[in-house]
């Protein structure tokens, strides 16, 4: 039997731009008998934080053994900003695994999602160890959002999300990009496959759809939700195809969005460019302004059926930026659910499968998102 833990939550990877944004809204929304602790490997930026949040200090480097061993053993749940999670994640999740400590993270990366659910589902299912890859708005809003329609549905029809949003780049975030590029994992050979139109009208919406950069996460997420509530616990849920998009006012902005992807893309996938994005991109440790991210939003219309007379739409707004403050929401009520012992079983989870509708309902309560 497990040795009981000092900590019932650890925040590892907590000094970078996400990490300290997380920090910050542990501090505001952790119930005041939660022991937790911030983590990272630089040892003065992770005790300046811990003082300033008045919370113990960890120094763990994801790529020490010895330290996340040290970590995982110490808690019951851990968070993790640290990525790029190719690089970081997989000692820290092993160290999870072994000790039975539940973790959950913000990565979208999703070919490192697939090595973790094949090495890891097995066992965390047998033994009950939860993790939660892709936490934050990958996939959270997605997931929970079709989850909630099919719920309601009473018939099984195709899906298709459709997102606008504002908001900013991390430095973060493009560190784990670029660790997919210089992987080869952004190739079209190791992508899903994407058998539909780039751009198309929504006649519906009065609006035009073009590729959304999150798609193929957050529709592997989706997908993966069905197949869990699927395998016999219960959960009515429906496997039809879920496809997402970004909505755009005209069909020239919509053209200008897939053709800025593919550059993006292009640009991730060459050396030389990667090379520029490092040098003109925001570091590690910067992000938008305040301003930026607290008027940023993301917008959900979930859509069943045809897209001209569908039979069912629902409508979500998300607050804040999507890469920062949306994320950090997700990421922290996910985090807040695993300690209080939310989770519905064990395994290599998403978020709508982990927790069905406690987490939206933990999301609507700090007024993160709501039914629009």
């Amino acid at each position: 039997m497990r040795a009981a833990a000092t900590f019932d939550l650890v925040l590892q990877g907590a000094t970078g731009f996400t990490g300290q944004l997380a920090a910050e809204e542990l501090a505001l929304r952790a119930p005041k008998d939660l022991r937790w602790a911030v983590a990272g490997r630089d040892r003065a930026r992770v005790t300046a934080l811990a003082a300033k949040l008045g919370v113990p200090a960890i120094i763990a480097d994801g790529l020490d053994p010895l330290a996340v061993a040290d970590l995982a053993k110490q808690t019951r749940v851990v968070l993790s900003c640290a990525g790029p999670f190719s690089r970081y994640g997989d000692l820290l999740i092993d160290a999870c695994v072994e000790h039975g400590t539940h973790y959950a993270d913000l990565t979208g990366e999703l070919p490192w999602i697939e090595r973790i659910i094949a090495r890891h589902h097995e066992r965390c299912t047998s033994e009950g160890t939860t993790l939660v890859p892709a936490s934050g708005f990958d996939s959270v809003p997605a997931d929970l959002g079709v989850f909630t329609l099919r719920q309601e549905l009473d018939q099984d029809v195709p899906l298709n999300g459709f997102f606008s949003v504002r908001g900013g780049l991390n430095g973060g975030t493009l560190q784990s990009g670029i660790a997919l590029g210089e992987q080869g994992e952004l190739r079209p050979k190791t992508m899903p496959p994407i058998a539909r139109q780039e751009v198309f009208p929504v006649p519906s919406l009065k609006r035009w759809a073009a590729p959304f950069i999150m798609a193929a996460v957050n529709e592997s997420v989706v997908a993966r939700t069905a197949v869990l509530l699927n395998e016999g616990h219960g959960t009515k849920t429906q496997d039809t195809p879920y496809h997402e998009h970004l909505l755009v006012r005209s069909r020239f902005k919509a053209h200008i969005m897939a053709a800025t992807l593919k550059f993006s893309n292009a640009m991730l996938n060459s050396s030389m460019g990667r090379k520029l994005l490092q040098r003109f991109g925001p570091k590690p440790g910067e992000g938008p302004s305040d301003e930026s991210m607290h008027t940023g939003f993301a917008r959900l219309t979930l859509m069943a059926g045809s897209l001209e007379q569908p039979h069912a739409t629902q409508r979500w707004l998300w607050k804040g930026d999507p890469s920062n403050r949306i994320t950090v929401h997700c990421l922290v009520q996910t985090g807040l659910a695993l300690a209080a012992g939310e989770a519905r079983r064990g395994g290599v989870l998403t978020p709508a499968s982990a927790f069905g509708a406690t987490l939206l309902q933990r999301l609507e309560a700090i007024d993160a998102v709501q039914r629009a």
